[in-house]
C-alpha cells in the first residue's frame, strides 16, 4: 500500500504466550501416470520472471479466505493480494481503497437519535451488549458521560444515540479479472461474515445494526443504539469479496473451496499463482492493479517459503534462498549472529506492528490471604525501581522502547511522557526502608524484615513468588527480574508452570484465580482499549459479586473508582471526541501513580532483510503493509 493519506483514528482480548509451536510439514503427493496412457504434450514453461522476491515465513497458512485462517502468515499473504486498509491506533489509518478515512471532522461520522423499545438489543452505559429491559442502565440521547446514565423501568420506549459511519470506495479499482470493485462487494463481505460467524465474530459485526449501500454507492455502517465506544472508524469497513464469482457458494464451500481458500481473486498488487502445500505459495504481479502505471509492484513475482525454525530461516537467508525472513519466532536466540550481520552490512533488521504488551502483574487483591503485601502501591513503586527494564530489552530483538503504561510509543493522541520508573536500586532500597522494610543484617541476599509496616506483622520477610510460563530455559526477563529484586533485598522464588495451567481460568488458574504475587506474561496488542484490563468490573471472581464471573481479565484485582470512571468514558465515547481524549490523559496519570502492573515494552514483529532491498522501514503498521513498494 502506498502512503496516500494519514488521519488520527480513534489492545477483545487474547493472551500471547511466551512460547511457540512449529507446524508439521505436509508432504506433496505426486501421481505417476500408468504405462498405457497416451503420451501427453509437454507444455512450454512460462517465461522466468525478471525479478522474484523470496520470503521465508515461520508457518504455512491453512487458508487464504478472508474469514478463515487469521494467522500472521495468512494476513501477510492476503496483504499482498488485497492491499487493504491499514489501521494503527498509534498514528492513524491509510487506505488505497477508501476515498477518505471517516471522522467527526469530515462529516463521515454522524450521531442521530433513535427510538428504542423493550426487548431490542442495545449497548448499555458500560459498553456491554444487552437487551433493553427493566433494570438496564443506559445512556439516553445526548448523554456522553457515566453520570447522566439512567435505569430503564417500565417505559414504552426510550431515545438513544446511534452512530453511522460512511465509507466511499475509490472509482477505478478492479479485481484481477477486470471487474470493478463496487460498494456491493463490501456489503457482500458483510453478509458472508454474518454467514460465517453467526451471532459471534468481530466487534464490527456484533455491534452493528446494519451495513448497507445508500445513494451514490455510499456505504453506511450503523451501530446498535448506545454504541459510541468505537476504537477505530476504518476498522468498521468490510473488505470487499467478489460477489460476481462467489455469490452462489454455500458457507461450507466458502470455507473450503479452492477459489476462496487457496486462490482468492485479488485486487492488490499481486495475485495467487500456485500453492505447493508444505513448501511454498507463489504470487505473480496483478496487471489490473491501479499502481501498475506507477511502476509497481517492485517485483514480478513473490515466493513465500515455509520454514520450520529460525535456524532454518537464517540458513536459507544466508544461502540466498530467501531475501526476507518474517513471522519467525526464535530469532532472538541468534541475536549475536544477527546483530553482527547487521554490523557487517550483510543484512538489515526492521520492526513492524506491535504484537504484544509484556508486563509484570502485581497480585493486589489476592484471594490467598497470605499474599497481601502488594496491595500497597508504594511498595509496588519501590519494586519497579529494582527492575532493569533496559537490560531486559537488550536481550531481545523484538522490543520497542520502554513504556510506563499500556499505550504504544508515538501515539498521536497522547504526548510522549518521560519514564517514571527508571532503574535505580539504591533509591528503591531507601524507599523500602522508609516503608518499614529493613535490611537487618546488611546483606541484600537475605530478605528485608517488616518493622512497623502498616497492616503487616513485625518480623514478616519480604518474600514473593514470581510466576511465568514454562519454556526450555529460564527466560532472560525472568532472570533480570529475579536478580534485580534480589539485589534490593526482596526474596524471590521463581515458579515456572505450563502455559495452559498458568493462564487457566479461575478459580483453578493461579493468575486468573487471583492467587499470585508476581506474574510475567503478555497481552496481545490489537484494536481494543487496554484500560479494560484494569477496571473493577473485570476482576475475576464468583458471580454475581463479580460481574464477569471467572471470565474477568483484571487478574491483579486492582480497583479504583476514578480509573473506572475514566475508562468507561473511553469505552463509551467516540475516539475523536473531547471526552475520549481527556479521559485518556486521566487514565495514564492514575495508572502510572497506582501501578497495578509494571509495563516492560511492546513486542514487535521482526523482519530480516537483504541489504539491497528498499521500501522497508521501522513502522507500527501491519507487516508488509506496503509490500508493493519493496524493490
Amino acid at each position: 500500500m502506498v502512503l496516500k493519506r494519514k488521519l488520527n483514528p480513534s489492545l477483545l482480548l487474547g493472551l500471547v504466550l511466551l512460547i511457540s509451536a512449529c507446524q508439521a510439514e505436509r508432504a506433496q503427493v505426486i501421481t505417476i501416470p500408468e504405462k498405457d496412457q497416451e503420451p501427453q504434450s509437454t507444455p512450454l514453461p512460462s517465461p522466468v520472471p525478471q525479478k522474484v522476491l523470496s520470503i521465508c515465513l515461520g508457518e504455512e497458512p491453512t487458508s487464504l479466505f478472508l474469514y478463515g485462517d487469521q494467522s500472521t502468515s495468512a494476513r501477510i499473504i492476503r496483504q499482498a493480494i488485497y492491499d487493504w486498509t491499514v489501521v494503527d491506533p498509534a498514528i492513524g489509518a491509510i487506505s488505497a481503497l477508501l476515498e477518505d478515512i471517516p471522522s467527526l471532522e469530515n462529516g463521515l461520522v454522524t450521531i442521530s437519535q433513535v427510538e428504542v423499545f423493550p426487548g431490542e438489543t442495545i449497548v448499555d452505559s458500560n459498553g456491554n451488549l444487552t437487551i433493553l429491559a427493566n433494570g438496564t442502565d443506559y445512556r439516553p440521547s445526548s448523554c456522553f458521560e457515566p453520570a447522566c446514565a439512567e435505569t430503564f423501568e417500565d417505559h414504552n420506549s426510550i431515545t438513544m444515540d446511534q452512530a453511522r459511519i460512511e465509507f466511499n470506495i475509490h472509482a477505478g479499482v478492479t479485481w484481477s479479472d477486470g471487474t470493478p470493485i463496487s460498494a456491493a462487494d463490501s456489503v457482500y463481505s458483510y453478509q458472508v461474515a454474518s454467514l460465517i460467524y453467526g451471532s459471534g465474530g468481530p466487534k464490527k459485526l456484533r455491534y452493528s445494526s446494519g451495513y448497507q449501500v445508500g445513494e451514490d454507492n455510499r456505504i453506511f455502517w450503523t451501530g446498535l443504539p448506545g454504541y459510541l465506544g468505537i476504537y477505530s472508524y476504518p476498522d468498521l469497513f468490510f473488505d470487499p469479496l467478489p460477489e460476481h464469482l462467489w455469490k452462489n457458494l454455500t458457507r461450507d464451500e466458502l470455507l473450503t473451496s479452492s477459489q476462496s481458500a487457496e486462490r482468492p481473486l485479488a485486487w492488490g498488487s499481486y495475485q495467487i499463482g500456485e500453492w505447493v502445500h508444505g513448501d511454498h505459495i507463489s504470487l505473480g504481479a496483478n496487471d489490473q492493479n491501479y499502481l501498475v502505471s506507477n511502476g509497481m509492484p517492485g517485483f514480478d513475482a513473490l515466493v513465500f517459503r515455509f520454514v520450520d525454525s529460525a535456524e532454518e530461516a537464517l540458513a536459507a537467508f544466508q544461502s540466498g534462498e530467501c531475501q526476507l525472513v518474517a513471522n519467525q519466532s526464535g530469532l532472538s536466540d541468534f541475536q549475536a549472529d544477527i546483530m553482527q550481520g547487521a554490523a557487517d552490512g550483510v543484512l538489515r533488521i526492521y520492526q513492524s506492528e506491535n504484537k504484544a504488551w509484556e508486563q509484570l502483574s502485581f497480585g493486589i487483591d489476592s484471594r490467598d490471604s497470605s499474599r497481601t503485601l502488594l496491595a500497597d502501591p508504594e511498595l509496588r513503586q519501590a519494586i519497579a525501581g529494582c527492575i532493569n527494564r533496559e537490560k531486559i530489552s537488550s536481550t531481545r530483538l523484538d522490543t520497542d522502547q520502554i513504556v510506563d503504561d499500556f499505550f504504544p510509543p508515538g501515539q498521536s493522541m497522547l504526548d510522549d511522557l518521560e519514564l517514571t520508573y527508571t532503574y535505580q536500586p539504591v533509591e528503591s532500597g531507601l524507599a523500602l526502608k522508609e516503608l518499614g522494610w529493613i535490611d537487618t543484617d546488611g546483606n541484600p541476599a537475605t530478605p528485608r524484615i517488616a518493622t512497623g509496616v502498616i497492616g503487616v506483622a513485625d518480623g514478616t520477610k519480604l518474600e514473593l513468588i514470581l510466576l511465568a510460563a514454562e519454556v526450555d530455559s529460564l527466560p532472560a526477563a525472568v532472570t533480570v527480574i529475579r536478580d534485580g529484586l534480589g539485589s534490593c533485598g526482596i526474596g524471590i522464588e521463581v515458579n515456572m508452570l505450563p502455559a495452559a495451567e498458568l493462564l487457566a481460568p479461575g478459580p483453578v488458574g493461579p493468575i486468573f484465580g487471583r492467587k499470585f504475587d508476581l506474574a510475567y506474561f503478555a497481552w496481545a496488542a490489537g484494536n481494543y482499549q487496554p484500560c479494560r484490563l484494569f477496571i473493577s468490573d473485570e476482576i475475576p471472581g464468583l458471580y454475581p459479586s463479580y460481574p464477569k464471573g471467572w471470565g474477568g481479565v483484571n487478574a491483579s484485582g486492582y480497583s479504583d473508582e476514578e480509573f473506572d470512571f475514566a475508562c468507561v468514558e473511553v469505552l463509551t465515547s467516540l475516539s475523536d471526541s473531547d471526552n475520549y481524549l481527556n479521559s485518556l490523559d486521566e487514565i495514564r496519570e492514575i495508572f502510572r501513580e497506582d501501578l497495578p502492573a509494571l509495563p516492560l515494552f511492546f513486542r514487535r514483529e521482526i523482519i530480516i532483510a537483504g541489504p539491497g532491498l528498499s521500501g522497508l522501514g521501522n513502522d507500527p503498521y501491519s507487516i508488509f503493509w506496503n509490500i508493493e513498494a519493496i524493490q
